[in-house]
């Protein structure tokens, strides 16, 4: 005997087998725009993080030529007059500029403050890095 029901006639099963088929358009959009949405966010936080990551590799380089500084004045036991200076420096091969200002400290002849700050260019108003530093006259 044969059963007298289409497939098609049996209630709920025309609607779950029209379901099955695939995804509407509406479907497909909503969910492109959702990837969409979601990939312009990764993309600009990896972006954000590659320009920090940057930045923060050029201001401890300019820190570490500070540093140079300072410690070339020690070794070259160099007293530095009380005036401003301007100059490069070679580091992870790049040239950066520094600017060197010295100044006494008041009722202590002996002792010169030195602070350099460096820049990415010469014409650059604000410094990467600024090292502030006290260093003795040296003993003769």
């Amino acid at each position: 005997m044969r059963n007298q029901f289409s497939v098609g006639s049996l209630p709920g099963v025309s609607g779950a087998r029209r379901r099955s088929r695939g995804f509407t358009l509406l479907e497909v959009m909503v969910a492109l725009a959702v990837l969409a949405i979601s990939l312009g966010a990764l993309s600009k936080g990896v972006s954000n993080y590659l320009n920090n990551a940057s930045y923060l590799q050029d201001r401890t380089l300019a820190t570490w030529v500070a540093e140079n500084r300072i410690t070339e004045l020690q070794i070259l036991q160099v007293w530095p007059k009380a005036d401003t200076s301007k100059g490069t420096s070679q580091m992870a091969g790049r040239e950066w500029h520094w600017v060197q200002k010295v100044t006494p400290i008041d009722g202590r002849p002996e002792i010169r403050q030195i602070q350099i700050q460096v820049l990415k260019n010469p014409d650059d108003k604000h410094p990467l890095a600024t090292l502030i530093a006290l260093i003795g006259q040296p003993q003769k």
